[in-house]
């Protein structure tokens, strides 16, 4: 099975064990992902962004080694993605090294998440090099739209850097790293959401990530608009290229615009202040774990523990965390950041990878790697589902009779296919 085929069979795997931890309130499965902040410092001061109003100092980072003995815990978690990110990571001059460390380290997918403006030559072979997997450049418009949020010159500087990872990866005769774009949508660059699709293209990317403006990127608990916020009179151009991104999406099966389509759908009811439908449920302490530049462990809820004290993996399923985890079972927030939404049609999710992948081995595999995954579900499930409170007790039975339901379609789909 090639890379791309077993990354998609894991996130099959990891939406059925997802789905199961959240009506537990506890994880069955590691986290999808890790992002780690390796500093708060950074070079830019973008309007959106509340980090540099309280950077931090250099010295209270954690150094090289404890980062890589952080690193050696993701991966005991079990945890097959990290991202490092910021404040802007390239002002890290261990880098290159703390990513070449994780990958020999057996975590399979390592990216990073950068402004990309002190990306230069030397940068960019040392990135190539590495074994990095995913670079992801922050882009908020197309030229003086980017440079007003970001700061002037960035966009040039920005594309300077795509230019060259793409330059060099074609010298090297090497795939990756791959590129992607964020897009943070406010009321600046309404008008650019199309247009950076057509940048995207041009410039080689691979994926583009929409997500919508948060009130705080510090304090994302805080429910109240900003200045950021489209006016009423900008929410029809929005709705319309909400319509055309998602219509994009569908014609080149989610290969360009990586943000689900149910996402998009909901972003002018976020700006509206809407509150979710039933299928957002949020994730938190259940799908990803955020690490501090010195070392904490963050979410929207608070923080939740101190690596340079505890291990991960005890810190993970400690008290503490389970309290993260309970209170944002019953959190009725809509923030649509990558936390919260799962797709709950996980039958039809299932069979359409199964499909994708067309018969033949691979598909045996697959067909019995999410078996497998499913009874292991139904086992945590059924051992859980005492009827002390009958909502929760119907639930874990609900989601049991799905499992149940979803196996033997898929043995039943297997043996005609033999």
């Amino acid at each position: 099975m090639d890379e791309y085929l077993e990354r998609e069979l894991i996130k099959v795997e990891d939406m059925i064990g997802f789905s199961a931890s959240r009506i537990i309130s506890r994880p069955l499965v590691p986290p999808e992902h890790v992002y780690f902040s390796l500093t708060n410092r950074c070079c830019l001061r973008c309007i959106m962004c509340d980090i540099p109003k309280s950077p931090g100092r250099q010295e209270d980072e954690l150094n090289t080694d404890e980062i890589k003995k952080i690193i050696l815990q993701i991966k005991d978690l079990g945890v097959k993605h990290l991202i490092f990110s910021g404040g802007e990571p390239l002002l890290r001059e261990d880098l290159t090294e703390l990513i070449r460390f994780s990958r020999e380290s057996a975590i399979p997918w390592v990216d990073i998440i950068t402004n990309g403006t002190l990306c230069n030559d030397e940068v960019a072979r040392s990135l190539i090099g590495s074994g990095l997997n995913h670079v992801t450049i922050s882009l908020d418009g197309i030229s003086e739209v980017n440079d007003a949020i970001r700061g002037k010159g960035s966009f040039a500087k920005s594309v300077e850097a795509i230019d060259k990872l793409n330059y060099y990866k074609e010298k090297m005769k090497v795939t990756r790293p791959s590129i992607g774009i964020n897009f943070t949508i406010m009321n600046k660059n309404i008008n650019d959401m199309l247009k950076i699709v057509d940048f995207a293209k041009n410039k080689k990317c691979n994926t583009i990530v929409f997500q919508p403006v948060l009130m705080s990127n510090v304090s994302m608990y805080e429910r109240k608009k900003n200045a950021l916020w489209p006016a009423a009179e900008e929410m029809p151009l929005l709705e319309e290229n909400i319509c055309k991104l998602v219509d994009i999406k569908e014609k080149t099966k989610g290969i360009l615009i990586y943000t689900d389509s149910a996402i998009l759908k909901s972003i002018p009811g976020y700006f509206r202040g809407k509150k979710p439908g039933r299928r957002f449920k949020c994730y938190e302490g259940i799908k990803r774990i955020v690490i501090t530049c010195d070392g904490k462990l963050w979410s929207c809820k608070g923080l939740y523990g101190d690596l340079k004290k505890e291990n991960l993996k005890q810190i993970w399923f400690s008290i503490q965390v389970q309290k993260i985890r309970d209170a944002v079972h019953k959190c009725k927030a809509h923030c649509l950041q990558d936390c919260v939404y799962f797709p709950m049609d996980i039958s039809g999710q299932v069979k359409h990878f199964l499909l994708a992948i067309g018969d033949g081995q691979d598909n045996t595999h697959a067909r019995e790697r999410i078996i497998s995954r499913i009874d292991y579900c139904i086992s945590e499930l059924l051992k859980r589902a005492k009827p002390i409170f009958l909502s929760n007790f119907y639930q874990k039975r609900l989601e049991v009779h799905k499992l149940n339901v979803l196996k033997k379609e898929i043995s039943k789909n297997h043996e005609l296919g033999a």
